[in-house]
């Protein structure tokens, strides 16, 4: 789990088939259980620890406020200790999460993986773009014309294929909370540049 969920452009809502929900978050769990959390130092390591005490804290009281809120906790959702020290936290699932409950309207900054049930593609984009946050999504598909589809009716700054994806030569930046300006790409460079305006009666012709 890239840097314990600890970066802005997380994927930390999966939003799901309500009818595979329970299939997919047993998958998942599987998967989750499987990662060997440690020290960050150690190339066994797959998971490291939680960056500051009050960031772990906030990490479990976000775990706590999906409980009280009756979202289903699948996996996780315990600290961790790793020889004794380090703030360490499982990889965490919840499942049957409502789109309005507070671990899916804000920003946890940890290894916390909600899933939302949808009922089919169009209730999916509208829970999506439910969202006050639109740095990054993905389209979960083997159909790529589908993909392009369904990202376009997404607002998100950035869209992946099947999971997170990046490219410095691209423009990346958010929509809505998560900002306005583009990062990298030729849009990344516009900020730093003064355009000008020269207005005449008539055409002219630029000198040689």
């Amino acid at each position: 789990i890239m840097l314990s969920g600890q970066i802005c452009a997380t994927l930390s809502r999966a939003i799901v088939p309500e009818h595979r929900i329970d299939s997919l978050a047993a998958a998942i769990k599987q998967r989750m259980e499987a990662v060997k959390v440690g020290d960050p130092l150690s190339p066994d390591s797959q998971m490291g620890p939680i960056a500051m005490l009050r960031q772990l804290e906030r990490v479990e009281a976000y775990v706590s406020k999906g409980i009280e809120e009756g979202a289903q906790l699948v996996t996780g959702g315990q600290r961790l200790s790793v020889n004794g020290k380090g703030y360490y936290f499982q990889p965490t699932l919840f499942s049957h999460v409502g789109n309005s409950m507070t671990i899916a309207r804000e920003e946890i900054f940890g290894p916390v993986l909600s899933l939302i049930p949808a009922r089919d593609v169009k209730h999916a984009v509208e829970l999506a773009n439910e969202s006050d946050y639109g740095l990054n999504a993905a389209v979960l598909t083997h159909d790529k014309a589908r993909c392009y589809e369904i990202g376009r009716k997404l607002r998100s700054g950035l869209v992946g294929h099947n999971g997170l994806k990046a490219d410095v030569n691209l423009p990346v930046g958010g929509f809505k909370h998560s900002g306005i300006v583009r990062e990298c790409g030729t849009e990344g460079l516009h900020p730093y540049l003064e355009a000008k305006t020269m207005i005449f009666d008539e055409p002219a012709e630029a000198s040689s």
